[in-house]
């Protein structure tokens, strides 16, 4: 193996090393790390021949940045991509709330045990991902981002801050929509028992209204998978165009 294409291999292997850590985590548990790098060694092995290549820096020290860079790189590009999973893990946890179960706070992935609302809500666009092809887009994402990075010579855009400024207030109203119906069901719900409660003051209108609250969330969560796909679905398919965005254009 030449050094040259040894130095594309390691290099695409850093920048695959930040995608594959930033994979969504399904039923609560992340993948071994032996699986994660195996998959990074297997698009390395891929990719290495037929990306586009810096020249070998001549001393360890540039090695060692454009090392630091790739990896850097690959996380951004992960980061990008899992900001809409996390903005359904965050609708999951505010409709947990709404329909009257526990929900943690955080941003953290949900566990079934705790979360099992959240859980489900994410687990459901993990399937979707793969049912509507998002591996296929992430993967061509990542091929592309070597024709304007080169592998070892990586080059971000002066606007890639306000990128991820934008990309992440985005997946806050993305979240906020997803949960809005669970949101305004709610306040109805509250509404009308209030006015019961007006109506009727002997009745004790908190107790009745937390189990109908349940129900009626939870009916429309099992009619609301339509709703869930038209949103992934677009998300998905911006999120590669958002991945190439940070990268400065040649």
């Amino acid at each position: 193996m030449s050094a040259a294409l040894g130095l594309a291999w390691m290099m695409v292997f850093l920048r695959s090393l930040g995608v594959i850590l930033q994979l969504p985590v399904l039923a609560g548990r992340a993948l071994p790390v032996m699986v994660r790098v195996g998959l990074c060694a297997c698009l390395a092995t891929i990719f290495a021949g037929l990306v586009r290549t810096a020249p070998v820096p001549a001393t360890l020290g540039g090695i060692g940045v454009a090392a630091g860079a790739e990896v850097m790189l690959g996380l951004l590009l992960g980061f990008i991509t899992r900001l809409t999973f996390e903005a359904v893990d965050m609708a999951g946890r505010v409709i947990a709330s709404e329909i009257g179960l526990t929900a943690t706070p955080g941003l953290g992935v949900p566990e079934p045990a705790h979360e099992p609302v959240a859980a489900l809500v994410g687990a459901f666009a993990v399937i979707c991902f793969f049912l509507l092809r998002g591996q296929e887009m992430l993967l061509s994402a990542f091929a592309h981002s070597f024709a304007l990075a080169p592998a070892g010579a990586v080059q971000l855009s002066v606007a890639t801050p306000d990128t991820l400024v934008r990309a992440t207030g985005h997946a806050l109203e993305i979240g906020v929509r997803l949960a809005a119906p669970f949101i305004g069901m709610n306040f109805l719900v509250t509404l009308a028992f209030s006015v019961l409660g007006r109506a009727a003051p002997r009745m004790n209108v908190f107790v009745l209204a937390f189990p109908i609250r349940t129900f009626a969330g939870l009916g429309l969560l099992a009619t609301s998978g339509a709703l869930f796909v038209r949103y992934v679905y677009v998300e998905f398919g911006d999120a590669p165009i958002r991945m190439l965005q940070v990268l400065a254009p040649r």
